[in-house]
């Protein structure tokens, strides 16, 4: 058991490795930021040993000189790739950062002085790195034992013996130091994400029952939520496959699926009389109809605007809001154009619109799906994304 606990915490902070794979996304969302974080400490850390040994004269100035050139180059890629970067391509600039440092290690070890400016300041630097690995003590410990090695080799192959100890000494101090370090930050980092998570799962679920509820109160849109869901993630599997498209992340297709059924949730606010009128609505109805929209994104934004994803919450909010715009810019609330309505309203209307066509209302009957698909043609480039119209006719033929 004792075993079991120990070894829990060591690769999954304590909690189960389910629940681990579940935040794992989140993780990696502050990896990231965490990356810029540490890249600019160490090109400061570089640029600041380099400045005291010119001034001290001590002729130490190549470790320091490549670890500044090594975080420039690591910055500049993060912010060349802002736009397009994926998780992939996320993890080889941390572990890039991870061999700059060992290299920076190395280099630093073959310095003859340990007094003029301390050579374990790599010590120092390896409890701030690995934090842009991964939340896990035990990749943490792998990586500082193998940032540690490396330095201690290259100080056994090119120090004396005398500062050679004072080198293991070093090592040895800050290594033991930064586990317990590890061990505590680490622990609190992840469950603090696990504990945000299940309070945003809490959330999901409130906002979902609302949605049902609002299902529930319109009797024409039965079976709606799920049929829209279906259709959205259909419309998701086909986009991964297009160029236009490759820089989007599985994790944003994954937010869009899981807000679509939010898409009608400021319905709650409509009247009754309105909502279950048997028949089509007078003009002053409709403009009560459509602030649906708007009352959504406002209810997202007040039940969820403490969530860790940031990302979903936008996405949801989005949805709500922005489903009923057209690509020509008739649409409401906003009267947006073209791709300036965010693409997953432009997804969730195309689903919204295709399931309204082909099911009954009190006011039309259910249209064949033939006709449904030679509406949602026409409106290409009108109503609908051109883009994105070929791709959602697939997923229904």
């Amino acid at each position: 058991m004792i075993t079991r606990d120990v070894k829990g915490f060591f690769l999954y902070c304590g909690i189960d490795r389910e629940e681990y794979d579940g935040i794992r996304p989140m993780i990696w969302q502050r990896n990231t930021k965490t990356l810029r974080i540490t890249s600019l400490l160490a090109g400061f850390m570089g640029l600041a040993f380099l400045l005291v040994n010119y001034w001290l004269h001590t002729g130490i100035w190549l470790p320091y000189l490549f670890l500044l050139g090594g975080s420039v180059i690591i910055l500049t890629l993060l912010l060349l790739t802002r736009e397009n970067r994926s998780d992939g391509w996320s993890l080889l600039l941390c572990y890039g950062q991870m061999i700059l440092v060992c290299v920076y290690a190395s280099i630093l070890s073959t310095q003859q002085s340990n007094y003029a400016i301390p050579a374990t300041s790599v010590i120092v630097f390896i409890a701030l790195l690995p934090q842009s690995i991964d939340d896990r003590p035990a990749r943490m410990y792998a990586v500082m034992l193998l940032e540690s090695a490396a330095y201690l080799a290259v100080s056994f192959w090119k120090k004396d013996p005398h500062a050679f100890s004072l080198d293991v000494m070093n090592v040895v101090t800050f290594f033991v130091v930064g586990m317990v370090l590890y061990a505590v930050i680490c622990t609190r980092n992840v469950r603090e994400l696990y504990q945000n998570v299940r309070v945003e799962r809490i959330q999901r679920t409130m906002i979902s029952s609302l949605a049902t509820v609002v299902e529930e109160r319109d009797e024409d849109t039965g079976g709606h939520i799920q049929r829209t869901e279906e259709y959205v993630a259909k419309l998701t599997v086909r986009m991964k496959k297009q160029e236009r498209y490759a820089r989007l992340t599985e994790e944003y297709y994954r937010c869009v699926i899981l807000a679509a059924p939010m898409h009608d949730i400021g319905k709650i606010k409509i009247p009754d009389v309105i909502l279950d009128k048997p028949g089509r609505l007078d003009e002053a109805e409709f403009e009560i109809m459509k602030k649906h929209a708007a009352y959504g994104a406002e209810i997202i934004r007040k039940t969820m605007r403490n969530v860790e994803e940031k990302d979903y919450f936008e996405i949801a909010c989005n949805i709500a809001r922005h489903h009923h715009e057209r690509y020509d810019g008739t649409g409401y609330p906003d009267g947006l154009k073209g791709e300036d309505i965010p693409l997953e309203a432009r997804i969730m209307a195309l689903a919204d619109v295709y399931d309204a066509l082909i099911s009954e209302r009190v006011y039309k009957p259910a249209f064949s799906k033939e006709k449904a698909r030679s509406i949602l043609q026409e409106g290409s480039g009108t109503q609908f994304d051109p883009h994105l119209v070929p791709l959602f006719l697939e997923c229904v033929e």
